[in-house]
């Protein structure tokens, strides 16, 4: 008797539970649109800190999604998968021209003497990724190697 009356309250403690799926956020990749025939079509991916386009089929394309930022009208682009450190997609530069980066904590970064560093002011209308800037800038890529390019935005201005 003893034992059915444990056993009948362990059955009034325990219920049934079950795992659902839930929405994450939306994820996308950075595709390149270019007028060079080389340069077209592919995929933003990340050396080291550095984002760029690279020529070896070893580099993955980066995955992105998108929060806004105190900055009106503006958006921060953080990497996934999503760790216990923090990345974002972050401008690192100096006089206009500055290199887009995954950049570590970029709440608590702090750029170098002499550099400025921007990770909250992108913008992203008719799938096109800019910088804020009062209209001005554009994307430049600059060879590294033989089939590499970093990735930097240009204020216009410089």
């Amino acid at each position: 008797m003893k034992l059915s009356t444990v056993i009948l309250s362990l059955g009034c403690i325990v219920s049934s539970v079950q795992a659902a799926p839930t929405a994450g956020p939306e994820l996308f990749k950075l595709k390149v649109v270019s007028s060079s025939k080389e340069l077209d079509g592919h995929y933003l991916a990340s050396n080291a800190s550095t984002l760029g386009i690279y020529g070896s089929e070893d580099v993955s394309p980066i995955r992105v999604y998108q929060t806004s930022s105190a900055k009106k009208g503006c958006s921060e682009l953080h990497t996934y998968p999503i760790g216990i450190v923090d990345h974002a997609l972050g401008l690192v530069g100096s006089n206009g021209l500055m290199t887009l980066t995954d950049m570590v904590n970029p709440l608590g970064a702090k750029p170098a003497d002499g550099q400025d560093m921007e990770w909250d002011s992108f913008r992203i209308s008719d799938s096109k990724l800019t910088n804020d800037g009062e209209g001005y800038g554009t994307w430049v890529v600059f060879p590294t190697t033989k089939s590499s390019w970093t990735v930097k935005w240009t204020d216009g201005k410089s």
